[in-house]
């Protein structure tokens, strides 16, 4: 049975088309601690914390994880509602800039806005360690991952760059 914070995922979220890919074959892993070709683990979506990878028949080809600090914590900070997104990653080299880190970028940034969040932060690292064994070819960098992240910005939404 799935929780609400998965179902959430699932409909709110949900899968992108992609070009050359049967959608029938893509399916969101909501609730696993290890999947096979990825040293992610810990796939999860409880409470206010979502990590959910997207398969093409088992084999992973993005992962998010995010999640949405206490609200009592967040007054005690005076830091204001904020997601704090931990990962968007397109794992095979041949998807990147095609379109899927935007689609869930865009599903964030409205799931933001109907939960009165007023800003995302973001680490933009693309040399993080969880990253240090893939390819980096057609990868952005430092300063492409800035710009990609700041064009989701608008009067309702600031994203901050940590």
């Amino acid at each position: 049975m799935k929780s609400e914070a998965e179902k959430l995922i699932l409909i709110k979220f949900g899968i992108p088309k992609i070009v050359g890919m049967n959608e029938k074959d893509l399916i969101l892993e909501t609730n696993a601690k290890k999947i096979a070709g990825t040293s992610e683990e810990d796939y999860f979506c409880i409470d206010n914390s979502y990590k959910f990878c997207l398969l093409n028949k088992g084999e992973p080809i993005f992962s998010m994880d995010f999640f949405k600090p206490n609200q009592r914590l967040q007054g005690l900070r005076n830091d204001g509602q904020y997601i704090k997104l931990e990962l968007l990653y397109v794992h095979k080299n041949s998807l990147r800039k095609k379109g899927i880190a935007t689609y869930y970028m865009n599903r964030l940034v409205q799931y933001a806005k109907e939960e009165g969040v007023t800003h995302i932060k973001v680490d933009a690292n693309p040399t993080a360690d969880n990253f240090t064994k893939d390819k980096k070819d057609n990868a952005l960098n430092k300063e492409q991952l800035i710009s990609f992240y700041k064009k989701f910005e608008d009067k309702e939404i600031k994203i901050e760059i940590l």
